[in-house]
């Protein structure tokens, strides 16, 4: 039993996806099929069934996953130790980004990684918040910022801030807005995010405690098209402050007036994680960013 073969299974585990798997671990679909073929050969079990909507584990592959993800956590720890006994810590930190590398604080974060962990190389991912959190507790990257409405517990989150949310819409609806109660809001089409977005689900929180049902036009999963469906007035929607102010601005957006929302913006880590030195090279300069 070879080690690419456990982390392939945990991989595939966690996406659910052959695609998705391939994607992360850079190798083909048919070599990541392969592996895990030759993996269940060599156990003598059906670790997955194949279904049209992807991988789904076996009971008895969900035994084992535990035992292979023990397995991976073991070779990080000795790893870990390694890098502490040489005394320095280097390599290369692969840490996802959910929205604007400027709002993240990025060049700041690049600049304290040279100054106090010079041989330690960054790798940014961007990607959405849901990938992010799954990239995380899959082990595919060291670390990451995203949105949650709660305190994340399927790994180790740091809060960083609670980001201002502003409903914004087309100058053009000025008069419909600027009056305008939840209430109102609600009938007006809405440009929505996908269910797995932090900003859709404060939304739905909001709207489902005063007894309403948002109309919701279409569904967007990136900000670029938000901001752009909202000048061609499409809609109404949610968007940092900061992006709102920038359009309001620039001629683009009108505010609702009325009120804000907050969702948490973290820094995670996995768990089991959090005494390797890249990691703890990452959290030390990302509170020394956010927390100065």
């Amino acid at each position: 039993m070879e080690l690419y073969q456990i982390k392939t299974f945990v991989v595939v585990a966690c996406e659910g996806n052959l695609t998705r798997a391939a994607k992360r671990l850079h190798a083909s679909q048919s070599t990541i099929s392969l592996h895990i073929k030759s993996l269940e050969e060599e156990l003598d079990v059906c670790l997955f069934l194949r279904t049209p909507k992807g991988m789904v584990s076996t009971p008895e592959g969900e035994v084992l996953l535990k035992r292979a993800q023990d397995v991976l956590d073991s070779v990080e720890k000795m790893q870990a130790e390694a890098n502490s006994l040489r005394g320095d810590v280097s390599g290369e930190a692969r840490v996802g980004l959910q929205t604007s590398p400027v709002y993240l604080r990025t060049p700041q974060l690049i600049k304290c990684i040279k100054e106090y962990y010079p041989g330690l190389n960054l790798q940014f991912i961007q990607n959405h918040t849901w990938t992010i959190r799954r990239e995380v507790v899959g082990r595919a990257i060291e670390g990451g910022f995203f949105y949650s409405v709660y305190p994340p517990d399927e790994m180790e989150g740091i809060i960083l801030e609670n980001t201002v949310l502003r409903v914004v819409g087309p100058v053009s609806w000025r008069d419909k807005m600027e009056n305008a109660k939840w209430e109102d809001l609600a009938k007006l089409p809405w440009i929505w995010t996908p269910a797995e977005c932090s900003f859709s689900q404060k939304l739905n929180e909001k709207f489902h405690s005063l007894g309403l049902e948002a109309s919701k036009s279409m569904i967007a999963d990136s900000e670029d098209a938000h901001n752009a469906l909202v000048r061609f007035e499409n809609g109404v929607t949610v968007m940092r402050d900061d992006e709102a102010r920038e359009g309001e601005e620039g001629g683009s957006f009108y505010i609702w007036p009325g009120g804000h929302l907050e969702v948490g913006l973290y820094f995670g880590f996995h768990k089991q994680r959090m005494a390797d030195p890249i990691v703890k090279a990452l959290i030390d300069c990302v509170e020394k960013v956010w927390k100065s």
